[in-house]
């Protein structure tokens, strides 16, 4: 009997957990995932120096003796995968093995061993483990194994191998038939057998460490990915071995469940359990490009008994028990955003990044999102369902690695996985590593006290009627825009008013109608966005009309309501943000000749919903704030880099603008739900770092000193409060 999206309540879902267990393990959770979520992670590399590597699947395991082991790919013709372990206890990284010397080819002159696309099972003081090809081409959506070049062999095919965990040597068990790479590796440690699919052609092979002999029980689905037409089916990556029973289960595109029972030594069909169902979505198997119903990755719970598994494109969590043949499918556990907008994560292929964390009770998930610009860490935490995504990993500089295919959890409570990321226009994958957040807390919220501010200001011929924009000059003194009075101020540090800059309400030149934002140059002038002229104007540093641009429109150069302001860092251009038009042009200041622009309305990555804020960064990439969130950042051409601060996040749902700071953090002006104002800030990562309350604030800038002066609006009160960090 089949089961499908049901999702029975956690005391109904495993009968053999009796109440105190729930109980313990609902406080335990309580208490491990409190919701002080920063929203990123922060990630640092654990270098292997080895330039040539390229890709990694499945080969991340720690061993008993505490040290990691894993295997970069390869898929160059001359250059095979590296085996390496790593310490955490020293933080040493070594270099164990080329697998192709490792199996006795180095020299053959053949394609080499450029992968190993399995998990490390250890037994009795080995790893075994098993290489695969990575020397192919693509055709279309389709991989196809590589015609060597002249002068080289074809593949000899893949190894079953064993590392010996006292010795450090790697010893050869066997090899594949027909040349095929084995890609798909599990272990009965019991009957000490190992089962394997692989590729292309997706056989079924047992090995039987004892004797060294491989059964090949033949083609398991179609031609699996050497057949054309309707004979392609991409080839199942994960068998999941019942610790119990000891029997091998593994999926084919089509959805259905092979089981190879050792006591009869026979591979049948599974009855009555399918994985082609509407939730995992509509696909067609003889098309290449996804794993279609295939499930990608399966990890055995022991308290229920059961064996979870995760769909490919659509990261959907199900329960399969392999004895009694029941599936329920739990729920989608990609990342939030994936959830949200209902959309499959960019590589079709799915993750394989899914393990138990050291609770035994929570599924630990790496991600990716439907654009593919980062890697996310999701829990689930099983006996109460609970879903959490902990945000996306990060390094300090704020690049994000993009590539996440295995997961493991060390003794130093962080969790490790190899990742890629571009770095000076070349591609690096290695180790890298992130602290557990159930495991570890996060720093301490950053504090800042209100040290001065100066309310409805005297001594002005034109009283404040709301401060909407504020900026520093290149002396220090406060420049605050007033959008509902139409007018220009400059105020000393201190708020002592010094002068108004323009002409006031009008439509002529030096004139304002609802301005938004200033910024000034390093030549002293000022540039103001005259919002509802639909133009820039620039003053002389006395606030002196001296020219404008713009107009009101869509083309090219025009505007509709300009608002946020910046430079770049060595002021050669101008930013512009368009409430609007929901675009970033770029100007050059002196000309006001439109450079490029960039951005358009919508929900997607690098568009916007109400783009109001901007803020540069000390190595020149741009932060644009959207009204209704998120924050995202750019190169300054304008490339999507990633987003953050999405709307929702610690309840902020409205951003109006912002600014940054030389040290690369970012300034929220925030509303939340209750339409409570607060300065928000985050750092270049895009984590979250602190928040204060503070009554209807618009904007802020940060001095050279670090203080923080917030424009403030509330009850007829305006004016400008100035912060300081005291923790």
């Amino acid at each position: 009997m089949t089961f499908e999206g049901l999702n029975p309540p956690p005391q109904t879902r495993y009968p053999q957990l009796n109440i105190m267990l729930i109980l313990l393990l609902l406080i335990s959770q309580a208490l491990a995932q409190i919701p002080d979520n920063r929203g990123v992670l922060p990630a640092r590399w654990h270098h292997s120096n080895f330039p040539q590597g390229d890709d990694h699947y499945n080969a991340l395991n720690f061993a008993s003796d505490g040290k990691l082991y894993y295997v970069i790919c390869s898929h160059l013709i001359d250059t095979g995968a590296q085996m390496f372990s790593y310490d955490p206890a020293t933080g040493a990284t070594r270099h164990i093995a080329d697998l192709t010397e490792a199996v006795g080819e180095k020299g053959r002159k053949a394609v080499p061993q450029g992968k190993s696309h399995v998990p490390f099972y250890e037994h009795k003081g080995k790893l075994y483990f098993a290489t695969h090809l990575g020397y192919y081409r693509h055709e279309g959506a389709k991989e196809i194994v590589g015609e060597p070049p002249p002068g080289y062999q074809p593949y000899p095919g893949g190894h079953f191998l064993a590392y010996d965990l006292k010795t450090g040597k790697i010893e050869d068990l066997g090899l594949a038939p027909q040349n095929e790479g084995i890609i798909t590796m599990a272990m009965d440690t019991r009957r000490e057998k190992l089962y394997a699919l692989t590729w292309p052609t997706g056989l079924f092979l047992t090995f039987d460490i004892a004797t060294r002999k491989v059964q090949n029980f033949g083609p398991t689905a179609g031609k699996g990915e050497r057949g054309t037409g309707n004979e392609f089916r991409v080839v199942s990556r994960s068998i999941a071995v019942d610790p119990n029973v000891a029997t091998a289960t593994f999926s084919t595109a089509d959805g259905d469940l092979f089981l190879y029972n050792p006591l009869t030594n026979q591979l049948a069909k599974a009855d009555g359990v399918s994985l082609r169902r509407e939730a995992f979505g509509q696909w067609d198997p003889s098309k290449p490009g996804s794993m279609a119903y295939n499930w990608r990755q399966t990890v055995f719970y022991r308290p229920g008994n059961v064996f979870y598994g995760i769909h490919g494109a659509t990261s959907t969590l199900f329960r399969y028990n392999a004895s009694g043949k029941e599936m329920y499918v739990d729920e989608r556990i990609a990342s939030q955003k994936t959830r949200e907008m209902g959309a499959y994560d960019s590589f079709r292929y799915g993750y394989l990044g899914l393990t138990l964390g050291p609770d035994g009770h929570t599924l630990y998930y790496l991600t990716g999102t439907p654009a593919g610009e980062e890697v996310r860490f999701v829990t689930f935490h099983i006996p109460t369902g609970r879903y959490t995504d902990h945000g996306a990993l990060a390094f300090d500089d704020g690049r994000r690695p993009t590539w996440a295919q295995a997961i493991a959890v060390g003794p130093d409570k962080r969790i490790y996985t190899v990742s890629k990321i571009i770095e000076n226009g070349k591609l690096k994958t290695d180790l890298l590593s992130f602290p557990d957040p159930l495991q570890t807390k996060p720093p301490a919220e950053e504090e800042y006290k209100l040290i001065r501010s100066w309310l409805n200001p005297k001594g002005m011929p034109h009283p404040l009627q709301e401060a909407h924009g504020l900026c520093l000059d290149n002396e220090g003194n406060v420049i605050v825009v007033d959008s509902i009075a139409s007018r220009v101020h400059r105020f000393t540090p201190d708020g002592k008013w010094l002068a108004e800059i323009g002409l006031g309400p009008g439509a002529g030149p030096g004139q304002f109608a609802g301005p938004r934002d200033a910024r000034v140059h390093k030549d002293g002038h000022i540039y103001v966005s005259d919002a509802n002229n639909a133009r820039i104007q620039v003053f002389t540093a006395d606030g002196k009309f001296e020219r404008m641009w713009g107009g009101r429109g869509s083309g090219k150069g025009q505007l509709v309501r300009a608002h946020g302001l910046e430079f770049s860092n060595d002021h050669s251009k101008l930013f512009v943000v368009d409430v609007d038009n929901n675009r970033v042009s770029v100007f050059q200041p002196l000309t006001g000749e439109l450079l490029y622009d960039f951005g358009r309305k919508g929900d997607q990555t690098g568009e916007f919903h109400e783009a109001h804020g901007l803020g540069i960064l000390p190595n020149g990439d741009l932060i644009v704030s959207s009204y209704w969130g998120p924050v995202q950042r750019f190169t300054a051409d304008g490339k999507f880099l990633f987003e953050f601060a999405p709307a929702g996040f610690r309840n902020w749902i409205h951003f109006h603008s912002m600014t940054t700071d030389r040290e690369g953090n970012t300034y929220l002006a925030a509303r939340d739900r209750e339409r409570g104002n607060a300065v928000v800030k985050y750092d270049a990562r895009g984590a979250y770092i602190t928040s204060w309350r503070m009554d209807g604030v618009k904007t802020a800038a940060v001095d050279k000193n670090g203080l923080v002066y917030t424009a403030y609006e509330r009850n007829g009160i305006h004016g400008v409060q100035v912060y300081q960090k005291v923790r």
